[in-house]
């Protein structure tokens, strides 16, 4: 599975579930074939076009961007960390940490 789809999929899940849409609900508000569909993108497993995005995006109250942006944070996320052993992860973490505290001072 896309890491970058699920990451899209867990976005528009959190902002159905906020809007308090059931899948149904969502597919038909924003034209999608069913509940299936929905599910699907939820999941990371399915796609959609980008002619359905705005549709989407209007359906959840947002914008198309901040649906995008799903993409965006994932690739900020995952390439820092990506190849790095569990212990630098841990002292990336740690010297994140340091410089939060840092930003008080």
């Amino acid at each position: 599975m896309d890491d970058k789809l699920k990451n899209f999929g867990n976005l528009v899940k959190s902002l159905r579930e906020a809007e308090g849409l059931s899948q149904e609900d969502l597919a038909i508000k924003a034209g999608f074939a069913g509940r299936a569909s929905i599910s699907a993108i939820e999941k990371g497993k399915n796609n959609i076009s980008i002619e359905k995005l705005p549709k989407l995006a209007y359906a959840l109250h947002t914008t198309p961007g901040k649906l995008m942006d799903a993409f965006a944070e994932y690739e900020e996320t995952s390439s820092l960390t990506d190849g790095l052993t569990a212990e630098n992860k841990a002292r990336l973490q740690s010297y994140a940490d340091y410089l939060r505290s840092m930003q008080g001072d």
